[in-house]
C-alpha cells in the first residue's frame, strides 16, 4: 500500500494511507502477528480461563518451563482423565447396586400380585358358595 505523505509544517509531516494503491502482500507471519495484536483478550473469556489456570502452575518463565510446558500441561490432563474416570467408576457401581435394588423391588412386588390374585381367586370361589348357601337356605 502506497502511503500518501502530507506537509503539515517545514519540519514535520504526516503519512497517511493511500485508499487507492494497492496493499503489498501479507506474509504469513505478519497476519499471524496482526492477528494476536488485534485479539481482545478482555472479550475472550475462554482464553481468560486458560491463561488463568496456566498461571497456576506456570510460575517461572524460563527457557526450561518453555520447553516443558506441553509435558507439564499433558500431564495434568491425563491426571484429571484419570480422577474423572475413577469417580466415574464409583458412581457407576453406584448406579448398578441401585439397579440390583430396583429390579429385587420389582421381582418382589411381581410375588405378591400374584399371590393377591390367588388369593382374590380363593375368597371369589368362597364368596359364590356361600351366596348359593344363602339362597338354599
Amino acid at each position: 500500500m502506497a502511503d500518501i505523505k502530507l506537509d503539515t509544517s517545514a519540519d514535520s509531516s504526516v503519512v497517511l494511507p493511500n485508499p487507492n494503491a494497492p496493499s503489498p502482500p501479507n506474509n504469513p507471519l505478519s497476519r499471524k502477528l496482526n492477528k494476536i495484536l488485534e485479539t481482545r483478550l478482555d472479550n475472550d473469556k475462554e482464553m481468560l480461563e486458560a491463561l488463568k489456570a496456566l498461571s497456576v502452575f506456570f510460575t517461572d518463565n524460563t527457557l526450561r518451563t518453555r520447553r516443558n510446558l506441553r509435558g507439564d500441561i499433558e500431564r495434568r490432563s491425563l491426571s484429571i482423565n484419570e480422577d474423572f474416570a475413577r469417580i466415574f467408576k464409583d458412581v457407576k457401581e453406584e448406579l448398578e447396586s441401585v439397579h440390583e435394588d430396583v429390579q429385587a423391588m420389582s421381582i418382589c412386588s411381581e410375588e405378591m400380585t400374584n399371590r393377591l390374585k390367588a388369593a382374590k381367586a380363593q375368597t371369589q370361589d368362597l364368596i359364590v358358595k356361600t351366596n348359593k348357601l344363602q339362597t338354599e337356605k
